[in-house]
């Protein structure tokens, strides 16, 4: 019960690893309101666990590439929550592709979702923390943030952004009581990925070969790792990017 007393906001909470960490928060007392994207079902479902696990727990399917609806969004979390002590910026989209054939379109939704969501997200709650005294913001970026990957320039771009963007507000906010930290996983085992390994059996491999460890990360280990980084354990936690991924950037 470590977040026991506390309150999130998560988004990309419908599958995968915004799923887990939305249920971490809610095993460990924190009310939560989530949101996800296009599968309802799936927030449903993620909602569902959370009520069994004892906490109180709504949410909403949006589409985060549509900036202007941010502030309603918040502004049904708040009206639910009472009060956010916790942001989580989780929700991300990809496209593999070289780099001389992204679409406009394509760059535009990866930076709106990725890194301008997140960026005008983490503005509403800053100013909602700074009245009640205090808060965090959690940023879920990737190692694909720190190193490049080939045909995934566009992703990498927009996670970069999204790191140096945590180090920044934390520099700017942490006086004022905001702790602003980066969880950045390294290939993990949601519903995406393991489409893509089992679909190509040669590439899972070859990137398994990178890290040391032997094998992915699953979903419940990186919410393990946010719920850390979200308590009080964490309290001297500020501006990191803590990477989540077998060692492989180590090598």
């Amino acid at each position: 019960m470590r977040l026991k007393g506390k309150t999130a906001l998560v988004t990309g909470a419908s599958v995968g690893i915004g799923a887990a960490i939305a249920r971490r928060f809610a095993e460990e007392g924190c009310p939560v309101y989530l949101v996800g994207g296009r599968n309802r079902r799936a927030l449903e479902d993620t909602l569902a666990a959370c009520r069994k696990a004892g906490a109180q727990a709504a949410g909403e399917c949006a589409d985060l590439a549509y900036l202007k609806a941010l502030e309603g969004i918040f502004g049904r979390a708040l009206g639910f929550l009472k009060q956010i002590g916790i942001l989580v910026n989780c929700a991300g989209a990809r496209s593999h592709k070289p780099a001389q054939d992204f679409t406009l379109e394509e760059v535009e939704t990866l930076f709106r979702v990725n890194a301008m969501a997140a960026f005008l997200l983490s503005g509403l709650a800053a100013r909602h923390m700074l009245e009640r005294g205090g808060g965090q913001i959690l940023n879920i970026g990737a190692t694909a943030g720190e190193a490049g990957v080939p045909s995934n320039s566009l992703y990498c771009a927009t996670k970069g952004a999204m790191h140096l963007m945590a180090k920044a507000q934390a520099a700017e906010l942490g006086p004022k009581g905001i702790r602003v930290n980066v969880l950045a996983p390294g290939t993990t085992l949601s519903e995406g990925t393991v489409k893509r390994v089992e679909e190509d059996a040669e590439r899972a491999r070859k990137l398994l070969e990178t890290v040391p460890l032997n094998r992915f990360a699953t979903p419940e280990e990186i919410a393990a790792c946010a719920a850390f980084m979200a308590s009080e354990e964490a309290s001297y936690m500020n501006g990191a990017v803590v990477l989540v991924d077998g060692g492989r950037l180590c090598l």
